[in-house]
């Protein structure tokens, strides 16, 4: 559930009974008390109820909207095709076993697939990325593990030595990962020092599963991250070349449209 979906239904809920108290409203919704009263503080602000001890009350006044819509940012990767990222995270969640531990690299295509996982149970998920880390707050059922290291400032990831130290002392059952391009040289990377990081993490993976809509077929660039040797699975959309997609079965990759 997004934040301004959270917010609406927060409202809701206390605009039914008149009053709210965090635990109850944590309980409902499904997230961590903490984030209720994040919640209750944003809406407060817009005028739409008032925070009392322990939770809110609906206020006298007319209620805001929960907050305005976003404007589109230019460069903004986030709202690039909204559409085909929920797509291939609602295939790929299927993938995730309950009560496994999951890798998790940086990407906004992972980042979709972080919102769905809270139906699954007993996940542990490892992660170098902090805003996979930050959206993994609002789900208490999940256990969560943040790699240190070096903060990579606009990926709001985080690399190099210390990012494998900590990697060496874990051990994951599989990958979940964003990537810049798939072909037959196998998974590239757009930046140095991210794919020297992620080829790391991904060495003692035994199953690594990659996100890739249509426009990733085809696309490589000078810096690779593993051979299709190590890719168990591809979960892509109906864009997807079927030439690729019939290559990479050759191969014994499996192949799932979102």
């Amino acid at each position: 559930m997004l934040s301004a979906e959270r917010r609406e239904e927060l409202l809701r809920l206390v605009r039914d009974e008149g009053v709210g108290e965090v635990t109850e409203l944590a309980r409902l919704i499904g997230v961590s008390p903490s984030t209720i009263r994040r919640d209750l503080t944003s809406l407060e602000t817009a005028g739409a109820l008032v925070r009392v001890h322990g939770g809110a009350v609906l206020s006298a006044a007319p209620a805001a909207p929960a907050g305005p819509a976003e404007e589109p940012v230019p460069g903004d990767r986030r709202q690039e095709h909204p559409r085909e990222k929920d797509e291939l995270a609602d295939a790929a969640v299927r993938l995730v076993a309950p009560g496994s531990t999951l890798l998790i690299t940086g990407g906004t295509t992972s980042e979709a697939l972080v919102r769905r996982l809270a139906g699954v149970h007993g996940l542990t998920v490892v992660t170098n990325s902090l805003t996979i880390a930050g959206l993994l707050a609002d789900h208490p059922g999940t256990e969560v593990v943040v790699l240190g290291g070096y903060l990579r400032h606009g990926e709001n990831s985080l690399l190099g030595h210390i990012t494998r130290l900590a990697m060496a002392e874990l051990s994951v059952d599989q990958a979940i990962v964003s990537t810049y391009g798939i072909s037959a040289r196998g998974l590239t990377g757009a930046n140095i020092a991210e794919a020297d990081t992620d080829r790391f993490l991904l060495e003692s993976v035994p199953r690594i599963v990659v996100l890739a809509d249509g426009s990733k077929f085809g696309r490589s660039s000078g810096i690779r991250i593993v051979g299709l040797d190590r890719v168990s699975a591809v979960v892509t959309d109906a864009l997807a070349p079927e030439e690729e997609v019939a290559a990479l079965r050759e191969r014994g990759v499996e192949v799932v449209r979102g």
